[in-house]
C-alpha cells in the first residue's frame, strides 16, 4: 500500500557529503539520499549514511504523495561502508553505478536483482569478503573491472536469461553461449580446467587468482587476451591441448602462439637460466612476471618489443643479456629486478618505457645508445648513465 512505502514531503536540492555540489531533486528518506530521475517517476539512490549491518533498498519511496519506482544505485553510493554486511536490492533496480559498493569489505554474498540490465565499471571493487555473487538473471552489460580486488569470491552464480552473460558449475563467468571465459573468481585454488568448446578468454581473466596453481588449456581455444594471469603468483603450469592450432606450451609450463612468436606467459615457478627461444618476436606484458626465480636472462635477436612489465618483480635476475632486435622496452618491464647491477641496451633500441628499470635497486651503470627515447623514471636516480 502507498501509505507503507518510505516517505517524504518534496524533492529539493541538498547538501550531500562526499559531493562538491547540492544534489538536485532530491529526498533524504531515513539514512538514504533519493534523486528523481528527469522526465520519469523513477529514482536513484545518491549516497547511503547508515551504520546498521543490514540495509535493504525499497522497491519504491513516495515523495509529495507520488510513489517512484527505485530503479537505480548511483555511482559511489554504497562505497566504503565497511560496516555494511548484507545489503538487500529489490527487483525494480535495472542499473549498479560506478563504484556503487567499492569498498564495502563487511559484505559476504550479493543477490543482483533480477531486472539488472547494467553493472557499471568496478561496481564490487575492493569488497574482499565477498564468496559468492548470485545474479537472478544475466544483465546486459557488466563494466570493466567490476569484481577486482574480490579476493575470497569463489563462485558466480549467474541464471541465464534475456541478458549476455551465465556461469558454469564451477562458478566461472561466460559470455552467454559459454564461447568467452570472461572472469574466474579470484578465490580459486588449485587447478583451473578450461571446458572444451570455450573459445576466447578475455583480458585478465585469471589476474589476481593467487591460489592458482595451474590452468588447461582445451584445443578450442584460438584468442587469449592481455595480462590473463597478472598476480597469479603460485602459478607452476600452462598446459595447452597438444591438438590446439592457436597456442602451444613447453616442458616448462610456458605459454605460446603456435609458431613460438610470441611468449604469452610463464608459469611464476620457472627458475634458473632464461633463454628465449631464438624465433621470439615479442614478450608480452606480464609474460615473466612475479617469476622471481631467475637469475639470468637471454633475449634473441628476433625479439623486437619487451611488453609491460613483461619481467617486473624477477627480484633474483642478475644479468640480462640483449641481443641486438630489441626495439622497444615497456613501460615497468623490468621494475624491481633488484639483483640487476648493470644493463648494455643494444643500438637497436628505440623506445624505453616509463619506469622500465625503475626499483632496481642495485643498477649501477647503464650503457643506453644516444637516440633512445627514455621515459619518465626509467633508471634509478643514483645509476651511472652513459648515453653513446
Amino acid at each position: 500500500m502507498l501509505f507503507d512505502r518510505p516517505s517524504a514531503k518534496k524533492f529539493e536540492e541538498i547538501k550531500v557529503d562526499g559531493f562538491d555540489d547540492p544534489v538536485s531533486d532530491a529526498a533524504e528518506i531515513g539514512k538514504t539520499v533519493f534523486q528523481r530521475i528527469e522526465g520519469t517517476e523513477t529514482v536513484r539512490v545518491v549516497k547511503h549514511f547508515g551504520t546498521k549491518p543490514s540495509v535493504t533498498i525499497p522497491e519504491a519511496v513516495t515523495v509529495s504523495k507520488v510513489p517512484y519506482s527505485v530503479t537505480e544505485i548511483g555511482e559511489n553510493a554504497f562505497a566504503g561502508l565497511s560496516e555494511m554486511t548484507s545489503i538487500t536490492l529489490p527487483d525494480s533496480i535495472e542499473s549498479i553505478g560506478e563504484s556503487a559498493f567499492s569498498g564495502c569489505v563487511g559484505l559476504t554474498e550479493i543477490y543482483v536483482p533480477r531486472g539488472i540490465k547494467n553493472i557499471r565499471g568496478r561496481a564490487f571493487a575492493g569488497c574482499k569478503g565477498i564468496t559468492r555473487i548470485v545474479m537472478k538473471d544475466s544483465p546486459e552489460t557488466i563494466g570493466k573491472s567490476s569484481f577486482e580486488g574480490c579476493s575470497s569470491l569463489r563462485t558466480f552464480v549467474i541464471e541465464k536469461g534475456k541478458g549476455n552473460f551465465t556461469s558454469d558449475t564451477y562458478g566461472s563467468m561466460y559470455d552467454g553461449e559459454m564461447k568467452t571465459l570472461i572472469r574466474v573468481p579470484y578465490g580459486i585454488e588449485g587447478t583451473a580446467d578450461i571446458p572444451p568448446g570455450v573459445e576466447e578468454i578475455s583480458d585478465g581473466a585469471f589476474s589476481g587468482c593467487t591460489e592458482l596453481t595451474s590452468v588447461r588449456i582445451p584445443a578450442s581455444v584460438r584468442m587469449i587476451g592481455d595480462k590473463v594471469f597478472s598476480g597469479c603468483r603460485k602459478l607452476a603450469l600452462l598446459y595447452v591441448d597438444p591438438r590446439n592450432k592457436r597456442y602451444r606450451s613447453d616442458l616448462q609450463g610456458i605459454l605460446y602462439d603456435s609458431k613460438v612468436t610470441e611468449v604469452i606467459r610463464a608459469p611464476n615457478s620457472i627458475a634458473g637460466v632464461l633463454d628465449v627461444p631464438n624465433t621470439v618476436r615479442t614478450i608480452r606484458s606480464n609474460a615473466f612476471e612475479g617469476c622471481s626465480g631467475l637469475v639470468s636472462i637471454s633475449i634473441p635477436v628476433s625479439t623486437n618489443v619487451i611488453g609491460d612489465s613483461a619481467f617486473e618483480g624477477c627480484s633474483k635476475v642478475r644479468s640480462i643479456n640483449f641481443s641486438g632486435g630489441v626495439t622497444r622496452i615497456g613501460n615497468c618491464a623490468f621494475m624491481n629486478c633488484s639483483g640487476i647491477i648493470s644493463v648494455t641496451i643494444p643500438d637497436s633500441v628505440e623506445t624505453i618505457g616509463d619506469k622500465a628499470f625503475y626499483g632496481c635497486s642495485r643498477l649501477n651503470s647503464v650503457s643506453l645508445p644516444i637516440s633512445a627515447r627514455i621515459g619518465e623514471q626509467a633508471f634509478p636516480v643514483n645509476s651511472d648513465i652513459v648515453m653513446e
